[in-house]
Protein backbone atom coordinates (compact mmCIF):
# COMPACT_ATOMS: atom_id res chain seq x y z
CA UNK A 1 0.00 0.00 0.00
CA UNK A 2 1.09 3.23 -0.87
CA UNK A 3 0.70 6.97 0.02
CA UNK A 4 -1.75 9.28 -2.35
CA UNK A 5 1.73 11.05 -3.02
CA UNK A 6 3.86 8.17 -4.56
CA UNK A 7 0.36 6.75 -6.19
CA UNK A 8 -0.28 10.28 -8.14
CA UNK A 9 3.20 10.63 -9.05
CA UNK A 10 3.04 7.22 -10.80
CA UNK A 11 -0.11 8.22 -12.31
CA UNK A 12 1.70 11.59 -13.64
CA UNK A 13 4.70 9.82 -15.16
CA UNK A 14 2.77 7.62 -17.17
CA UNK A 15 0.61 10.67 -18.89
CA UNK A 16 1.45 10.98 -22.44
CA UNK A 17 0.94 14.85 -24.18
CA UNK A 18 -2.10 14.89 -26.46
CA UNK A 19 -1.61 15.69 -30.26
CA UNK A 20 -2.74 19.05 -31.29
CA UNK A 21 -5.61 19.52 -33.88
CA UNK A 22 -7.12 22.33 -35.49
CA UNK A 23 -10.47 23.43 -34.76
CA UNK A 24 -12.68 26.32 -36.02
CA UNK A 25 -12.92 29.40 -33.04
CA UNK A 26 -16.67 29.08 -32.12
CA UNK A 27 -15.55 25.28 -31.33
CA UNK A 28 -12.65 26.80 -29.19
CA UNK A 29 -14.43 27.38 -26.30
CA UNK A 30 -13.03 24.98 -22.89
CA UNK A 31 -10.29 23.81 -25.26
CA UNK A 32 -6.40 23.81 -24.27
CA UNK A 33 -4.23 25.66 -26.32
CA UNK A 34 -1.44 23.80 -28.27
CA UNK A 35 1.11 26.98 -29.06
CA UNK A 36 1.30 30.20 -27.72
CA UNK A 37 -0.25 32.87 -29.59
CA UNK A 38 1.07 36.23 -30.53
CA UNK A 39 -0.12 38.89 -31.73
CA UNK A 40 0.51 39.62 -35.42
CA UNK A 41 -0.36 43.84 -35.10
CA UNK A 42 -1.19 46.41 -32.29
CA UNK A 43 -4.71 46.17 -30.55
CA UNK A 44 -6.42 48.54 -31.63
CA UNK A 45 -4.10 49.05 -35.11
CA UNK A 46 -5.16 52.62 -34.42
CA UNK A 47 -5.98 55.19 -32.22
CA UNK A 48 -9.75 55.56 -31.87
CA UNK A 49 -12.67 57.52 -30.46
CA UNK A 50 -13.41 56.51 -26.59
CA UNK A 51 -16.34 58.70 -26.84
CA UNK A 52 -19.13 60.54 -29.54
CA UNK A 53 -17.87 63.99 -29.77
CA UNK A 54 -15.49 66.25 -31.89
CA UNK A 55 -11.86 65.39 -32.48
CA UNK A 56 -9.98 68.66 -31.84
CA UNK A 57 -6.46 70.01 -31.46
CA UNK A 58 -6.13 71.00 -27.59
CA UNK A 59 -3.85 73.61 -28.04
CA UNK A 60 -7.11 75.31 -30.02
CA UNK A 61 -8.48 74.41 -26.96
CA UNK A 62 -6.64 75.78 -24.19
CA UNK A 63 -8.14 78.43 -21.62
CA UNK A 64 -11.39 77.60 -23.20
CA UNK A 65 -14.10 76.97 -19.88
CA UNK A 66 -17.79 77.86 -19.18
CA UNK A 67 -17.12 81.67 -18.76
CA UNK A 68 -15.09 81.50 -22.21
CA UNK A 69 -16.26 78.76 -24.63
CA UNK A 70 -14.02 78.38 -28.02
CA UNK A 71 -15.33 78.33 -31.36
CA UNK A 72 -14.04 76.12 -33.59
CA UNK A 73 -15.40 75.46 -37.10
CA UNK A 74 -16.90 71.49 -38.32
CA UNK A 75 -15.36 70.35 -41.48
CA UNK A 76 -16.01 66.61 -41.43
CA UNK A 77 -17.80 63.62 -39.78
CA UNK A 78 -16.15 60.46 -38.87
CA UNK A 79 -17.91 57.47 -38.47
CA UNK A 80 -16.77 53.55 -36.77
CA UNK A 81 -15.09 52.06 -39.52
CA UNK A 82 -14.87 55.25 -41.88
CA UNK A 83 -11.52 54.86 -43.71
CA UNK A 84 -11.17 58.45 -45.28
CA UNK A 85 -10.06 60.57 -42.48
CA UNK A 86 -10.08 64.18 -42.88
CA UNK A 87 -7.65 66.63 -41.08
CA UNK A 88 -8.06 68.83 -38.59
CA UNK A 89 -6.29 71.80 -39.37
CA UNK A 90 -5.91 74.97 -36.70
CA UNK A 91 -9.33 76.28 -35.56
CA UNK A 92 -11.19 73.16 -37.15
CA UNK A 93 -12.75 70.26 -35.49
CA UNK A 94 -14.04 67.07 -37.05
CA UNK A 95 -17.18 65.15 -35.65
CA UNK A 96 -16.30 61.37 -34.57
CA UNK A 97 -18.03 58.47 -33.01
CA UNK A 98 -17.08 55.90 -30.70
CA UNK A 99 -14.65 53.92 -32.06
CA UNK A 100 -14.05 56.24 -35.07
CA UNK A 101 -10.28 56.43 -36.48
CA UNK A 102 -8.66 59.83 -34.92
CA UNK A 103 -7.38 62.16 -38.20
CA UNK A 104 -4.52 63.69 -39.27
CA UNK A 105 -3.84 66.46 -36.54
CA UNK A 106 -6.39 66.06 -33.94
CA UNK A 107 -4.50 64.77 -30.70
CA UNK A 108 -7.87 64.78 -28.11
CA UNK A 109 -11.20 64.05 -28.24
CA UNK A 110 -13.94 66.45 -26.18
CA UNK A 111 -17.34 64.05 -25.66
CA UNK A 112 -20.53 65.43 -27.22
CA UNK A 113 -22.02 66.34 -23.98
CA UNK A 114 -19.43 69.18 -23.42
CA UNK A 115 -20.26 70.90 -26.70
CA UNK A 116 -22.86 72.71 -28.31
CA UNK A 117 -23.24 73.11 -32.33
CA UNK A 118 -24.99 74.85 -34.47
CA UNK A 119 -24.81 76.15 -38.33
CA UNK A 120 -21.00 74.32 -38.76
CA UNK A 121 -19.79 75.53 -35.44
CA UNK A 122 -19.38 74.02 -32.03
CA UNK A 123 -18.67 75.65 -28.89
CA UNK A 124 -16.27 73.88 -26.46
CA UNK A 125 -16.52 74.88 -22.80
CA UNK A 126 -13.34 72.99 -21.94
CA UNK A 127 -9.78 72.39 -22.31
CA UNK A 128 -9.21 68.69 -23.06
CA UNK A 129 -5.90 67.36 -22.09
CA UNK A 130 -3.80 66.04 -25.24
CA UNK A 131 -4.46 62.44 -24.95
CA UNK A 132 -7.80 62.93 -23.94
CA UNK A 133 -10.93 60.44 -24.60
CA UNK A 134 -8.25 58.82 -26.97
CA UNK A 135 -7.23 55.10 -27.77
CA UNK A 136 -3.87 55.13 -28.66
CA UNK A 137 -3.06 52.23 -31.34
CA UNK A 138 -1.44 48.89 -29.25
CA UNK A 139 -3.48 50.38 -25.98
CA UNK A 140 -4.36 47.35 -24.94
CA UNK A 141 -1.88 44.76 -27.03
CA UNK A 142 1.04 45.19 -28.95
CA UNK A 143 2.26 43.52 -32.31
CA UNK A 144 3.96 40.78 -31.31
CA UNK A 145 3.49 40.69 -27.74
CA UNK A 146 2.10 36.61 -26.40
CA UNK A 147 -1.14 37.23 -25.59
CA UNK A 148 -2.20 33.38 -24.36
CA UNK A 149 -0.39 30.67 -23.19
CA UNK A 150 0.29 27.39 -24.44
CA UNK A 151 -1.70 25.09 -21.61
CA UNK A 152 -4.32 27.73 -21.16
CA UNK A 153 -7.90 26.24 -20.84
CA UNK A 154 -9.65 28.86 -23.32
CA UNK A 155 -12.69 31.11 -21.67
CA UNK A 156 -15.23 33.39 -23.56
CA UNK A 157 -12.55 36.21 -22.83
CA UNK A 158 -10.11 34.64 -24.67
CA UNK A 159 -12.45 33.82 -27.86
CA UNK A 160 -12.81 37.34 -28.16
CA UNK A 161 -9.25 38.03 -28.14
CA UNK A 162 -8.84 35.64 -30.70
CA UNK A 163 -11.26 36.76 -32.61
CA UNK A 164 -10.03 40.46 -32.21
CA UNK A 165 -6.79 39.03 -33.68
CA UNK A 166 -8.68 37.52 -37.10
CA UNK A 167 -8.22 34.39 -36.24
CA UNK A 168 -10.26 31.58 -37.96
CA UNK A 169 -8.98 28.69 -36.21
CA UNK A 170 -6.83 28.04 -33.04
CA UNK A 171 -4.45 24.78 -32.69
CA UNK A 172 -5.57 22.90 -29.50
CA UNK A 173 -4.79 19.67 -27.85
CA UNK A 174 -6.89 17.00 -29.14
CA UNK A 175 -9.39 16.09 -25.96
CA UNK A 176 -8.71 12.15 -24.47
CA UNK A 177 -11.14 9.33 -25.68
CA UNK A 178 -11.86 7.85 -22.35
CA UNK A 179 -14.11 4.18 -22.01
CA UNK A 180 -15.79 3.94 -18.46
CA UNK A 181 -16.94 0.78 -17.78
CA UNK A 182 -18.86 -0.48 -14.23
CA UNK A 183 -18.83 -4.15 -13.26
CA UNK A 184 -21.28 -6.01 -11.37
CA UNK A 185 -23.92 -8.34 -11.34
CA UNK A 186 -26.24 -6.06 -9.48
CA UNK A 187 -25.84 -3.07 -11.76
CA UNK A 188 -28.89 -2.07 -13.79
CA UNK A 189 -29.26 0.11 -17.30
CA UNK A 190 -30.98 3.20 -16.30
CA UNK A 191 -34.58 3.32 -17.20
CA UNK A 192 -35.08 -0.35 -16.42
CA UNK A 193 -37.48 -1.36 -13.77
CA UNK A 194 -35.77 -2.23 -10.08
CA UNK A 195 -35.54 -5.51 -8.58
CA UNK A 196 -34.51 -6.94 -5.14
CA UNK A 197 -30.85 -6.42 -4.52
CA UNK A 198 -30.23 -4.51 -7.66
CA UNK A 199 -29.32 -1.21 -8.37
CA UNK A 200 -28.54 0.87 -10.90
CA UNK A 201 -25.73 2.12 -13.15
CA UNK A 202 -24.86 5.81 -11.58
CA UNK A 203 -21.23 5.25 -11.55
CA UNK A 204 -20.74 4.99 -15.36
CA UNK A 205 -22.61 8.00 -15.59
CA UNK A 206 -20.76 10.29 -12.74
CA UNK A 207 -17.26 9.32 -14.04
CA UNK A 208 -18.36 10.13 -17.52
CA UNK A 209 -19.76 13.61 -16.77
CA UNK A 210 -16.36 13.92 -14.53
CA UNK A 211 -14.18 13.32 -17.32
CA UNK A 212 -16.05 15.67 -19.79
CA UNK A 213 -15.90 18.23 -16.71
CA UNK A 214 -12.00 17.92 -16.95
CA UNK A 215 -11.88 17.93 -20.83
CA UNK A 216 -12.01 14.52 -22.60
CA UNK A 217 -14.40 12.59 -24.24
CA UNK A 218 -16.18 9.73 -22.73
CA UNK A 219 -17.88 7.00 -23.44
CA UNK A 220 -19.91 4.58 -21.28
CA UNK A 221 -19.30 1.18 -21.84
CA UNK A 222 -21.98 -0.13 -20.21
CA UNK A 223 -21.82 -2.77 -17.62
CA UNK A 224 -19.81 -6.37 -17.36
CA UNK A 225 -20.69 -8.43 -15.01
CA UNK A 226 -18.72 -10.32 -12.45
CA UNK A 227 -17.21 -13.50 -15.11
CA UNK A 228 -13.41 -13.25 -15.94
CA UNK A 229 -14.02 -13.82 -19.33
CA UNK A 230 -16.78 -10.98 -19.76
CA UNK A 231 -14.44 -8.77 -18.44
CA UNK A 232 -11.63 -9.91 -19.99
CA UNK A 233 -13.57 -9.06 -23.30
CA UNK A 234 -14.86 -5.35 -21.87
CA UNK A 235 -11.69 -4.67 -20.82
CA UNK A 236 -9.67 -5.16 -23.89
CA UNK A 237 -12.21 -3.45 -25.70
CA UNK A 238 -11.59 -0.78 -23.71
CA UNK A 239 -7.72 -0.69 -24.03
CA UNK A 240 -8.89 0.84 -27.70
CA UNK A 241 -9.38 4.36 -25.88
CA UNK A 242 -6.42 6.49 -24.68
CA UNK A 243 -7.81 6.09 -21.01
CA UNK A 244 -9.95 3.08 -19.45
CA UNK A 245 -11.76 3.32 -16.42
CA UNK A 246 -13.68 0.47 -14.67
CA UNK A 247 -15.66 1.16 -11.46
CA UNK A 248 -15.97 -2.28 -9.02
CA UNK A 249 -14.30 -5.46 -8.90
CA UNK A 250 -10.65 -4.22 -7.27
CA UNK A 251 -11.30 -5.02 -3.73
CA UNK A 252 -10.20 -8.81 -2.57
CA UNK A 253 -13.66 -9.46 -2.66
CA UNK A 254 -14.74 -13.33 -4.47
CA UNK A 255 -16.11 -11.77 -7.64
CA UNK A 256 -13.13 -9.03 -7.59
CA UNK A 257 -11.34 -9.99 -11.17
CA UNK A 258 -10.33 -6.31 -12.89
CA UNK A 259 -6.69 -6.76 -11.00
CA UNK A 260 -6.03 -10.42 -12.05
CA UNK A 261 -7.60 -9.43 -15.72
CA UNK A 262 -5.37 -6.50 -16.04
CA UNK A 263 -2.45 -8.67 -15.59
CA UNK A 264 -3.93 -11.25 -17.65
CA UNK A 265 -4.08 -8.73 -20.95
CA UNK A 266 -0.31 -7.55 -20.44
CA UNK A 267 -1.32 -4.29 -18.59
CA UNK A 268 1.72 -2.45 -16.74
CA UNK A 269 -0.08 -2.63 -13.09
CA UNK A 270 1.95 0.20 -11.49
CA UNK A 271 0.55 0.07 -7.57
CA UNK A 272 -2.84 -1.36 -5.93
CA UNK A 273 -4.71 -0.02 -2.77
CA UNK A 274 -3.44 3.98 -1.52
CA UNK A 275 -3.20 4.60 1.77
CA UNK A 276 -6.63 6.73 2.06
CA UNK A 277 -10.09 6.75 2.99
CA UNK A 278 -12.34 6.42 0.81
CA UNK A 279 -11.01 4.96 -2.20
CA UNK A 280 -8.23 2.55 -0.65
CA UNK A 281 -8.83 -0.47 -3.74
CA UNK A 282 -7.90 1.47 -6.50
CA UNK A 283 -5.39 0.09 -9.31
CA UNK A 284 -3.60 2.09 -11.94
CA UNK A 285 -1.72 0.20 -14.98
CA UNK A 286 -0.12 1.46 -18.16
CA UNK A 287 0.59 0.12 -21.69
CA UNK A 288 1.59 2.04 -24.65
CA UNK A 289 0.85 5.63 -23.26
CA UNK A 290 -2.88 4.28 -22.32
CA UNK A 291 -3.85 4.56 -18.99
CA UNK A 292 -6.25 2.41 -17.04
CA UNK A 293 -7.84 3.01 -13.75
CA UNK A 294 -9.72 0.41 -11.57
CA UNK A 295 -11.43 2.39 -9.24
CA UNK A 296 -13.47 1.22 -6.20
CA UNK A 297 -16.95 0.56 -6.48
CA UNK A 298 -18.61 2.71 -3.71
CA UNK A 299 -19.59 5.59 -5.85
CA UNK A 300 -17.95 7.98 -3.35
CA UNK A 301 -14.83 6.08 -3.59
CA UNK A 302 -14.71 6.16 -7.48
CA UNK A 303 -15.72 9.98 -7.53
CA UNK A 304 -12.62 10.73 -4.96
CA UNK A 305 -10.20 8.53 -6.72
CA UNK A 306 -11.35 10.86 -10.13
CA UNK A 307 -10.57 13.62 -8.48
CA UNK A 308 -7.01 12.91 -7.11
CA UNK A 309 -5.42 10.72 -9.99
CA UNK A 310 -7.77 10.46 -13.06
CA UNK A 311 -8.87 14.49 -14.04
CA UNK A 312 -4.88 15.61 -13.14
CA UNK A 313 -3.62 13.03 -15.58
CA UNK A 314 -6.59 14.56 -18.44
CA UNK A 315 -5.58 17.56 -17.36
CA UNK A 316 -1.60 16.98 -17.59
CA UNK A 317 -2.20 15.31 -20.78
CA UNK A 318 -3.99 18.38 -22.54
CA UNK A 319 -1.50 20.49 -21.30
CA UNK A 320 -2.73 22.34 -18.86
CA UNK A 321 -0.60 24.55 -16.87
CA UNK A 322 -2.78 24.09 -13.56
CA UNK A 323 -3.69 20.44 -12.78
CA UNK A 324 -4.05 20.05 -9.20
CA UNK A 325 -7.00 20.74 -7.26
CA UNK A 326 -6.82 24.12 -5.19
CA UNK A 327 -5.93 23.96 -1.83
CA UNK A 328 -7.75 26.17 0.45
CA UNK A 329 -6.85 26.41 4.75
CA UNK A 330 -10.06 25.77 6.54
CA UNK A 331 -11.63 25.56 9.96
CA UNK A 332 -13.65 22.69 11.00
CA UNK A 333 -17.44 23.69 12.51
CA UNK A 334 -18.23 20.08 13.70
CA UNK A 335 -15.75 17.27 14.77
CA UNK A 336 -15.43 14.46 12.57
CA UNK A 337 -14.05 11.04 13.49
CA UNK A 338 -11.26 9.87 10.64
CA UNK A 339 -9.40 6.67 10.22
CA UNK A 340 -6.13 6.63 12.22
CA UNK A 341 -3.54 4.83 9.71
CA UNK A 342 -5.15 6.37 6.58
CA UNK A 343 -5.11 9.56 4.88
CA UNK A 344 -8.93 10.61 5.14
CA UNK A 345 -10.68 13.12 2.74
CA UNK A 346 -13.30 14.74 4.30
CA UNK A 347 -16.67 15.78 2.65
CA UNK A 348 -17.15 19.35 3.78
CA UNK A 349 -19.53 22.25 3.23
CA UNK A 350 -17.70 25.48 3.03
CA UNK A 351 -19.15 29.12 4.17
CA UNK A 352 -16.80 32.23 4.51
CA UNK A 353 -17.63 34.39 8.00
CA UNK A 354 -15.04 37.36 7.72
CA UNK A 355 -11.19 35.82 7.13
CA UNK A 356 -11.90 32.76 7.79
CA UNK A 357 -13.07 29.52 6.27
CA UNK A 358 -15.63 26.89 7.45
CA UNK A 359 -16.10 23.63 6.90
CA UNK A 360 -19.37 21.42 8.23
CA UNK A 361 -19.02 18.28 6.54
CA UNK A 362 -21.99 16.69 4.53
CA UNK A 363 -23.31 14.31 6.78
CA UNK A 364 -22.56 10.84 6.77
CA UNK A 365 -19.24 10.02 5.55
CA UNK A 366 -20.04 6.21 4.86
CA UNK A 367 -18.61 5.91 0.90
CA UNK A 368 -22.18 4.74 -0.88
CA UNK A 369 -23.54 8.36 0.24
CA UNK A 370 -23.13 9.89 -3.26
CA UNK A 371 -25.12 12.97 -1.72
CA UNK A 372 -22.21 13.54 0.79
CA UNK A 373 -19.98 14.38 -2.66
CA UNK A 374 -23.04 16.11 -4.58
CA UNK A 375 -23.05 18.70 -1.21
CA UNK A 376 -19.59 18.91 -1.13
CA UNK A 377 -17.20 21.82 -1.94
CA UNK A 378 -14.02 20.55 -0.65
CA UNK A 379 -12.03 17.49 0.87
CA UNK A 380 -10.75 18.28 4.08
CA UNK A 381 -7.30 16.27 4.66
CA UNK A 382 -7.24 14.41 7.82
CA UNK A 383 -3.49 12.98 8.08
CA UNK A 384 -2.49 9.56 9.37
CA UNK A 385 -2.26 9.25 12.76
CA UNK A 386 -5.35 11.52 13.46
CA UNK A 387 -8.60 9.73 15.24
CA UNK A 388 -10.56 12.76 14.63
CA UNK A 389 -10.24 16.49 13.35
CA UNK A 390 -11.87 18.49 16.43
CA UNK A 391 -13.95 21.26 15.93
CA UNK A 392 -11.82 24.24 15.15
CA UNK A 393 -9.35 22.48 14.22
CA UNK A 394 -7.34 24.08 11.46
CA UNK A 395 -7.19 22.05 7.97
CA UNK A 396 -6.38 21.78 4.37
CA UNK A 397 -9.21 21.70 2.35
CA UNK A 398 -9.18 20.78 -1.97
CA UNK A 399 -11.79 22.19 -3.33
CA UNK A 400 -14.06 20.07 -5.62
CA UNK A 401 -16.67 22.16 -7.08
CA UNK A 402 -16.80 22.45 -11.08
CA UNK A 403 -16.57 26.54 -10.22
CA UNK A 404 -13.11 26.15 -8.32
CA UNK A 405 -9.74 27.42 -9.48
CA UNK A 406 -7.35 25.13 -10.16
CA UNK A 407 -3.61 24.73 -8.55
CA UNK A 408 -0.13 24.42 -9.96
CA UNK A 409 0.88 23.18 -6.28
CA UNK A 410 0.72 19.56 -5.57
CA UNK A 411 -1.53 19.14 -2.75
CA UNK A 412 0.07 16.35 -0.95
CA UNK A 413 4.10 17.94 -1.56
Amino acid sequence: MISIRDALDLVLGAVVPRPAEEVALPDALGRVLADDVRAAFALPPFANSQMDGFAVRARDLAGASASRAAELRVTGTIAAGTSELPPVEAGCAVRIMTGGAIPPGADAVVKVEDTESAGGVVRIAVAPRPGEFVRPAGEDVRAGDRVLERGRLLRAADVGMLAALGRPTVRVASRPRVAVLATGDELVPLGEPLTPGRIYNSNAYALAAACREAGADAAVLGAARDERSELTAALRAAASFDVALTTGGVSVGDFDYVKDVMDEIGLERRFWQVAQKPGKPITFAARDGRLFFGLPGNPVSSLVCFELYVAPALRRALGMRDVFPATVDVTLRATVKTARDLTELVRCRLDRQGDTLYATPTGTQSSGALSSVALADALVVSPPGIPELREGTRAKGLLTRTDRPLGSTHPFG
